[in-house]
């Protein structure tokens, strides 16, 4: 389900006004892909706009300022820049459309201000000074050319706000002004079907604007109505799902609905003398490439310049992991948490797919005492899919690179059940192996797979109390005519640490070269180069040159493990902790000053990287 906007309904500048800092009252007007190659940041030239000392990156829009934190990506702050263009440049020509509305934004010194997400921007507010003319936009609602996988691009909504609220209803104020008597207002007032100064309990039948946040005032209820009418006779509004995400707000959500329901607002703003857009931006301005001047400080000894490093080293992947119930993926500074799939009451195992389409991870969801079985998730659509009915514990899966296999472990048992659960030697684990092609053919048809379906790839008696599984295939592509690369664990007497080891193996898919890589190692994960595998101790082995490696991280107090490189193969993500584990981010290296940065804000278990970029 496409998760609806914070825009709408939680965006804090639209939370009441006790709730902001009494030294700021950031109006706000809400009340509340990268393009073109737009993609370089030059040094710091010039005198730094006003809010420069806050926001470390900044760029200029027709002499208007969108601001950005250091942690937010470039590629949001470049599309966030090109969609401001192409509003007020709508044919593209490199000319302002309507010059006056761009003078009066520039005389109230009407500026964009981006964050990675709300709690960052929140943190700075005491800082900001007081002005109506600032419009927020967080990074995580920032969706280039989102309509195609179903997400609203938020820079549609919020850079409009900026326009017509400081430019348009100021130039403007008997046609556009935010008060009762303006022509917007009158529009908006049958919209409503009445004048109502604040939210009324219930708004008559009639009405198709219905608004209901309390927090927005006579004057927001206005920025909001003119947005909604006139991306909706833009063509934003249309695509699938959509109209079911905002009918509680809107209903008018094509130009046709606007010009047949809606004729007041309409002919206002289609109105040709007042140059207002008549194309929707696609984030593809072709006039001008823009440039981000960055202020961060990239040389100190600021460990919040490791994640801001990581992000800009590797735009667009995301990081999947779970928090032992829900599965989630975020970017490399830990921001855009967005929830994937409920694993409820308990999941983990997380690996990502081909292409990352899906996420797949085990889950003992379902009824009480029921096996961990295999799951897929959708990234784009959230769809999730139960894959497998073993009724014995799934321990952990992945599917090859090529696409070709999935491989799962799997537990002679189901451990929920009965007085063994808190004595795992009492089971035991085995890889099974299948072709894809024939799992979608089941799964196509509503079915899951059964270990009748699959083939064993590695397996001992369970006397034997060896434990198969910490699966992960070698991203990089195989030499002609042989089978995707595995690597796993064979751990004796599981939970038993005075007396049990584990080995890390490789094997091919067809169950060739099995091969012994490294003793006493746990979890090994391959980089993206797939000639290195990083073990649970933070050691890693090249198996071209057979160099060993120790790396090394910095300034975290607790318990540090599991290695997995990062795709441009600078950084490593890994676990932070024994309960309630955090991400870490470090740079790869055998250093002993070697500064990691913890990622506070979820907890973080199986943390993997995305085979490919997301946007």
């Amino acid at each position: 389900m496409t998760q609806i906007k914070t825009s709408y309904f939680t965006k804090f500048v639209r939370k009441p006004v006790s709730i902001l800092s009494s030294l700021l009252v950031l109006f706000l007007i809400a009340c509340n892909n990268s393009s073109n190659n737009n993609s370089s940041t030059n040094t710091v030239t010039g005198t730094p706009p006003p809010l420069a000392n806050i926001f470390k990156k900044y760029t200029n829009v027709f002499g208007i300022t969108i601001y950005a934190t250091s942690q937010t990506p470039n590629d949001k702050i470049l599309h966030a820049a090109n969609i401001m263009a192409e509003y007020l440049d709508n044919n593209e020509d490199g000319v302002v459309d309507n010059q006056q509305v761009v003078d009066r934004l520039k005389a109230d010194g009407a500026a964009l201000l981006m964050a990675s997400n709300q709690n960052e921007l929140e943190s700075l507010m005491n800082q900001i000074p007081e002005s109506d003319a600032y419009q927020d936009l967080y990074a995580s609602e920032v969706f280039p050319n989102g309509a195609s996988q179903g997400n609203f691009d938020a820079s549609l909504e919020e850079v409009l706000h900026l326009i017509t609220h400081v430019g348009f209803s100021k130039v403007y104020p008997t046609d556009f002004g935010e008060q009762a008597g303006s022509k917007i207002a009158d529009a908006m007032d049958v919209a409503r079907g009445g004048h109502f100064q604040s939210i009324p309990a219930n708004y008559p039948d009639s009405a198709w604007y219905t608004y209901d946040d309390t927090t927005c005032n006579y004057s927001c209820m206005i920025t909001e109505y003119t947005y909604w009418a006139l991306t909706s006779i833009l063509g934003a509004q249309e695509f699938p799902g959509r109209l079911e995400e905002i009918q509680n707000e809107w209903k008018l959500n094509t130009r046709e609905k606007v010009a047949s329901q809606d004729a007041l607002v309409f002919e206002l703003l289609t109105d040709q003398k007042f140059l207002l857009p008549t194309l929707l931006p696609d984030g593809n301005y072709s006039a001008h490439n823009f440039e981000i001047t960055d202020n961060s400080d990239t040389t100190s000894g600021n460990t919040n310049n490791v994640l801001q490093a990581v992000q800009n080293a590797n735009p667009g992947f995301k990081i999947a992991f779970g928090d032992t119930t829900k599965i989630y993926m975020m970017d490399p500074d830990g921001s855009n948490v967005e929830e994937l799939a409920d694993g409820s009451p308990i999941s983990g195992y997380v690996a990502w797919g081909p292409q990352a389409k899906y996420v797949y991870f085990a889950s003992a969801k379902g009824e009480p005492e029921s096996a961990w079985e295999a799951f897929r998730v959708n990234t784009q659509t959230k769809a999730l899919t139960q894959l497998s009915n073993f009724d014995q514990d799934v321990r952990s899966l992945g599917v090859s690179p090529d696409g070709k296999y999935i491989a799962i472990s799997v537990m002679t048992g189901n451990s929920n059940i009965g007085n063994n659960n808190d004595n795992l030697t009492q089971f035991s684990t085995n890889l099974y192996i299948m072709k894809m092609a024939d799992a979608e053919s089941i799964w196509s048809s509503g079915g899951q797979i059964t270990l009748d379906d699959m083939n064993t790839l590695v397996s001992s008696p369970s006397a034997d109390q060896f434990w198969y599984e910490e699966l992960h295939w070698n991203p990089a592509s195989p030499d002609d005519d042989e089978e995707p690369l595995l690597s796993y664990t064979q751990t004796w007497r599981y939970d038993e640490d005075d007396v049990s080891y584990t080995h890390a193996f490789t094997i091919r898919a067809d169950g060739t070269e099995q091969q012994l890589v490294a003793e006493n190692k746990d979890q090994p994960i391959w980089n993206f180069a797939g000639d290195t595998l990083c073990f649970l101790d933070l050691s890693c082995i090249n198996l071209t040159t057979n160099q060993s490696l120790q790396l090394a991280v910095s300034g975290i107090n607790e318990e540090i493990s599991t290695v997995a490189t990062s795709p441009d193969g600078t950084f490593i993500l890994f676990e932070v902790g024994d309960e309630n584990r955090k991400a870490g981010i470090a740079k790869f290296s055998e250093s002993t000053d070697n500064p990691g940065m913890v990622i506070e804000n979820v907890n973080v278990y199986e943390p993997r990287w995305s085979p490919v970029p997301l946007n």
